[in-house]
């Protein structure tokens, strides 16, 4: 098994730019090798169309939907594109949409308000502004940040573009960032942008170890006092979401998460009841016209939008502040007038 395992990566190494993609496919036929072997005892070349047919409904039986999108096509790579045997294929079901519970825009301001240390600043705002997959943080550059173009380069991405666009909110976090940045303690490692202060102190950090910015994800959450489960996936959808809710160009949302179909950021919208209901409550709801029942100084604020939308003349106006405001607070609010 080991061999042909070692040629299916040779293959995927030719095919692939992605080492993610490399890696998954790797490890889908890899898993249903050892099924093979040890449900069928069968190896690589006994195989059948029953074979991997019966592994589809084992697949569809112990796992999620979406998790098999990828390891049944990964299975598909495997017996057609690298074996050549098209008889062998399986049908992979269709991801289906799944509304998550994102974080609301005021949960996502907190988040990032939260980050005490330069480190988690950079974190928080490359995963709201930069849109950055957990992985992804460890293949950061110093020297593909273009800060007078405004553009992140990276050597490895999943999907679409292989640039980010550089926001000020991102060059600001950067630039604190690197004031702070321990010395790595290998010269080779100069260039990667994080580098480790904890157990792999002055290393950089891993891309087969994504956990590294799970662990900094959930503490600033903690730090926030947001009292649900915040992991990295979560902040990316949330971002997307509220960028929609903000009603950002999709195409901008779309540029910045390098997707390269629209469709596939739109998976991304979880948009709940609730956020719509806010929506037309926030646009559609009439501002109350009953000055009976607002403060003196509410009652003033309609009386200033009466003059500006010539309503009411200056004279007017000047009475009914003196009549609605106390005294001590006349000549301050005519002078503010």
């Amino acid at each position: 098994m080991n061999d042909i395992l070692d040629e299916y990566w040779q293959y995927l190494r030719r095919k692939y730019h992605c080492e993610n993609t490399r890696i998954n496919n790797h490890k889908f036929a890899q898993l249903f090798l050892k099924w093979l072997q040890e449900e069928k005892h069968k190896t690589y070349r006994d195989m059948t169309p029953d074979d991997t047919k019966d592994y589809k409904a084992f697949c569809l039986e112990h796992y999620k939907i979406n998790g098999n999108v990828g390891r049944l096509n990964g299975i598909n790579n495997f017996v057609d594109g690298f074996l050549g045997r098209t008889e062998l294929r399986v049908s992979a079901p269709k991801s289906v949409q799944v509304n998550k519970l994102v974080l609301s825009d005021k949960e996502l301001e907190q988040y990032l308000n939260a980050a005490e240390t330069p480190l988690q600043r950079l974190i928080a705002v490359y995963q709201i502004d930069g849109l950055l997959r957990p992985g992804e943080f460890a293949k950061l550059r110093i020297s593909l940040h273009d800060v007078k173009n405004q553009m992140i380069y990276l050597d490895d991405t999943k999907t679409g573009n292989t640039s980010i666009i550089f926001t000020p909110r991102m060059i600001e976090a950067f630039t604190d960032y690197l004031r702070h940045r321990i010395t790595p303690k290998h010269p080779e490692h100069n260039d990667a942008l994080i580098i480790d202060k904890g157990s792999n102190y002055g290393l950089p950090i891993l891309t087969e170890r994504p956990d590294f910015i799970r662990r900094h994800t959930k503490k600033i959450a903690v730090q926030a006092k947001i009292n649900r489960h915040v992991y990295p996936y979560l902040i990316k959808p949330s971002a997307i979401t509220d960028g929609f809710n903000k009603q950002i160009n999709p195409k901008i949302l779309q540029r910045q998460a390098r997707h390269r179909k629209i469709e596939t950021t739109l998976r991304y919208d979880h948009t709940s009841d609730q956020m719509t209901k806010d929506f037309f409550n926030r646009t559609q709801k009439k501002p109350n016209t009953n000055t009976d029942i607002l403060k003196p100084e509410d009652k003033a604020r309609v009386w200033f939008d009466k003059l500006l939308a010539n309503e009411i003349d200056l004279k007017t106006f000047k009475t009914g502040i003196e009549f609605l405001l106390p005294d001590k607070r006349k000549e301050e609010d005519r002078g503010y007038v």
